[in-house]
């Protein structure tokens, strides 16, 4: 195993240090970071950028020829991390325990290393892995709070107030729909300069805040949790499947909630995030498309069509299908058979 110290805090440093245990090149663009593996450690890349609010956002995208050790082991009071996992499987242990965490993709954990301690992340040979990491620097952070810190929620003064790393902090759970999407903005934005390093100051915070949502959103019983988790989004998905394939017979969006065993808030919340739609503007798409695939293919009348779709008002119809095509469904047909 290739094990590789890292005795620094700050983005700069610890991209040079790494550089240097990879024996690549460092580069430096608008304050961020970055490393390109050589083909002899294995491929990918390794960026990292600090902003003036105390947090640090580094992006590792890589395959490693051989399995390998960070072991942050700065005598400095160790940052939060807060680690997403978007691909591949890591490990994770305090420095000062034996107890090792297993971290897979689609899960995020908070990391808070005690004064005597620092985080060792384990790297897998032969896999592709694709994480972020928010370091959050202890006091940098509070010292920029607009608001003195006793006013904090309870669940984050526990986290913030110490400044001095007394206590450690380990807290494992899945990925948010909303952190999903935020990565994935994070990972397509192109454009660079200053645009892209005001871009990814915006996204880190605001991906720090929700994972920070998450962590109080855990603190909750199950039936009060709010957040859309991994487990919610297989049964919207499920919700998906039974619209697309039984669209003449779907009820209202209570009884697809209950159907699927999650709350109905939770459901709009998640077709907003997968369609940018309402359900029942979801019902509506898939209708006015299985509308028009019937009027070109086949010769059903249009009563007969609105009933395949579900619908019972033919003028109901017609108005929403203008509205959606600029014709009305007759229209269609005409021009079909023309």
């Amino acid at each position: 195993m290739n094990k590789i110290a890292i005795q620094s805090i700050a983005a700069q440093d610890v991209i040079i240090e790494l550089s240097e245990a990879f024996g690549s090149k460092w580069e430096e663009y608008y304050g961020e970071y970055s490393i390109e593996l050589p083909s002899s450690e294995g491929s990918g890349a390794i960026s990292g950028i600090n902003f003036p609010n105390g947090v640090g956002l580094f992006k590792f995208k890589l395959k490693l020829n051989e399995e390998c050790c960070l072991d942050f082991c700065s005598k400095q009071i160790h940052p939060f991390k807060f680690m997403y996992v978007i691909e591949g499987s890591l490990q994770h242990q305090f420095r000062d325990e034996e107890l090792t965490h297993k971290i897979e993709d689609g899960q995020s954990v908070i990391l808070g290393a005690n004064y005597k301690s620092g985080n060792k992340i384990f790297f897998p040979s032969d896999e592709e892995i694709n994480l972020i990491i928010l370091d959050v620097d202890r006091k940098k952070f509070v010292d920029q709070l607009t608001f003195p810190l006793e006013e904090m929620d309870e669940i984050y003064h526990e986290i913030f107030a110490d400044t001095n790393a007394i206590r450690t902090l380990y807290h494992h759970t899945q990925y948010s729909l909303k952190m999903a999407h935020l990565v994935n903005e994070l990972g397509s934005f192109e454009t660079i300069g200053l645009e892209r390093t005001s871009f990814h100051g915006a996204k880190a915070l605001e991906l720090l805040t929700y994972m920070l949502m998450l962590y109080k959103d855990d603190s909750k019983n199950v039936e009060q949790q709010s957040i859309l988790r991994q487990n919610d989004l297989k049964k919207i998905k499920n919700v998906v499947r039974l619209i697309d394939k039984n669209i003449e017979e779907i009820g209202n969006v209570s009884s697809l909630a209950a159907g699927a065993g999650i709350s109905e808030a939770k459901l709009q919340e998640g077709f907003q995030i997968l369609f940018n739609n309402t359900v029942h503007g979801y019902i509506q798409e898939r209708r006015l498309e299985y509308a028009m695939l019937l009027l070109l293919k086949t010769n059903k009348t249009i009563s007969e069509i609105v009933y395949a779709i579900g619908l019972n008002s033919r003028s109901h119809f017609s108005k929403i299908f203008k509205e959606k095509y600029g014709e009305p469904p007759k229209a269609i047909r005409l021009n079909k058979k023309s």
